[in-house]
């Protein structure tokens, strides 16, 4: 779930209010366990493996896996825009002593020189991902030990009324991690009762990071908060620890850029038997010419994907969820009591987002 998310929640809770993102916090986060328990439910209750995609085409039929396709073209879109956008901001901080050119320029030469890599062929190692990952968890450390004495409660206090729906998208997106459901099925092999526990664990993890994480930047930076979070910083913490969360910021959307534009390649070419490099074109071009053309709001652009995108995908869990208790082939591990009340209360909030995002935002 840790991923580019992460970065846009303190900009997006100082915009809104601290304690109206705080509130939406505990809200996303207590839907997102329940959303991923009931996935986690409908793996178990299924013999033959799958990915969203097919699980939504076996239960819900063609239409439901289309959905979910549009839903993760999108998500890969965005992910891949998001990418392009904060590295500027992350080289700026660490090259603009060295050599000075605007962020635009850091983000243009970042998506290219990526996108070739992907081109050739190179792609991120899971090992060498999660190396980094740790790596910044550790820099999330460094920065709550240095900023927490300069936390000033003031910047906890009051709210936009014209932005509180602000942190809902952004919170969805930094929340997303479906996929990540059956890779710990197939790690928990012959251990499927503990795979309730691993969900449950893996998002209350992530939401007290989130927590945390976001406390001490709008804590210190308060109204100075900037949408990549660690630039805000400087003035507060001095460029040691600005440089040292950029730095592994970068490395973190570096692995996260080319792990999932060769997923993309990987999905037009082999599943849609496009040739590859026109593969290669179709998932790496979109996104760059968005930003060239100048789509670069970060916030904006991972507020609309989780609003409307994963808000899709958490609908879609429901029915699926519904739909594998009654048709499923296999006993599962583990088996939700959950209210049909507040089932639909579930779709029908993440619906209205959906709308809110299309229509109103």
């Amino acid at each position: 779930m840790v991923g580019v998310g992460i970065f846009g929640l303190p900009y997006a809770f100082a915009q809104a209010g601290f304690w109206v993102g705080m509130g939406l916090l505990v809200v996303i986060g207590l839907a997102t366990l329940l959303v991923d328990l009931m996935y986690g439910e409908v793996i178990l209750r299924t013999h033959a493996s799958h990915q969203i995609m097919g699980y939504a085409r076996l239960y819900l039929g063609p239409y439901a896996q289309r959905l979910l396709f549009f839903s993760a073209v999108l998500m890969g879109y965005v992910g891949l825009l998001a990418y392009i956008i904060i590295s500027g901001d992350f080289l700026n901080n660490l090259l603009s002593s060295f050599f000075y050119a605007p962020s635009a320029t850091y983000s243009v030469l970042f998506g290219v020189v990526l996108s070739l890599a992907v081109l050739r062929g190179l792609k991120s190692v899971s090992h060498v991902e999660l190396f980094f990952s740790g790596l910044f968890v550790v820099v999330m450390g460094l920065i709550l030990f240095t900023g927490w004495p300069l936390i000033q409660p003031a910047n906890f206090i009051g709210f936009d009324r014209a932005n509180i729906a602000l942190p809902y998208g952004v919170l969805l997106f930094a929340f997303g991690g479906l996929l990540a459901v059956p890779i710990q099925r197939q790690l928990l092999v012959g251990r499927e009762r503990k795979l309730w526990s691993a969900i449950a664990l893996a998002v209350l993890f992530t939401a007290g990071l989130y927590a945390i994480f976001v406390t001490t930047v709008v804590g210190v930076s308060g109204s100075a908060t900037t949408p990549d979070a660690i630039s805000g910083l400087y003035q507060f913490l001095g460029s040691k620890i600005t440089i040292l969360g950029s730095l592994f910021g970068t490395f973190a959307i570096t692995t996260a850029f080319l792990m999932h534009a060769s997923a993309m390649v990987n999905t037009f070419h082999q599943d849609f038997k496009i040739h590859r490099f026109n593969a290669w074109l179709l998932a790496v071009a979109p996104p760059m010419v968005l930003f060239i053309v100048g789509i670069r709001s970060f916030i904006g652009i991972i507020s609309l994907a989780g609003g409307v995108a994963l808000a899709l995908e958490q609908i879609l869990i429901v029915f699926l969820f519904a739909r594998a208790k009654s048709r499923g082939d296999r006993l599962p591990e583990y088996s939700l009591n959950i209210p049909t009340w507040l089932l639909y209360l579930l779709m029908a909030v993440f619906s209205a987002g959906i709308v809110y995002f299309l229509f109103f935002h």
